[in-house]
């Protein structure tokens, strides 16, 4: 008698790629960009965090928790510094071909509520959040 096989099941959300359920066309900010007009265009395109490149590799990420610590705590003119300054320069990251369980591991074993994508030649191609996450039904606090 022959063994029945068990249920044939699809993709599951853990499957997916990264890249099906990153922000693409992420808002940007170059090293040499001061950073009042980092800041502003932070209120005003509503981001919690920028990417920061040059010529499209990715450099660093801001987020307006550095604003606070590195400029305006430290009494610092954000007209004179740069986003280069004030930058996180050693940013996890995942490739654009990660699936969505490894960028779960990721985040929960950093503590991480987003992730710059970066494609094999370290181009910005994305971000990943907590969000993006949340909208597939993954909870990763």
């Amino acid at each position: 008698m022959k063994e029945a096989a068990g249920p044939v099941r699809g993709p599951t959300i853990s499957d997916l790629s990264v890249e099906e359920i990153m922000t693409k066309n992420v808002i940007t900010v170059e090293t040499e960009e001061p950073v009042f007009t980092m800041v502003k265009k932070m209120i005003n395109k509503n981001v919690e965090c920028l990417p920061v490149t040059k010529a499209g590799k990715l450099k660093g990420l801001i987020t307006f928790r550095d604003v606070i610590r590195k400029v305006v705590y430290e009494g610092k003119d954000p007209k004179k510094m740069k986003a280069k300054d004030v930058m996180t320069k050693s940013v996890v990251t995942c490739y654009n071909d990660a699936t969505v369980l490894d960028v779960v591991k990721l985040m929960k074993n950093k503590r991480l509520r987003r992730i710059p994508v970066i494609d094999r030649n370290r181009n910005l191609v994305g971000l990943v959040t907590n969000f993006d996450l949340a909208i597939i039904g993954w909870d990763v606090d």
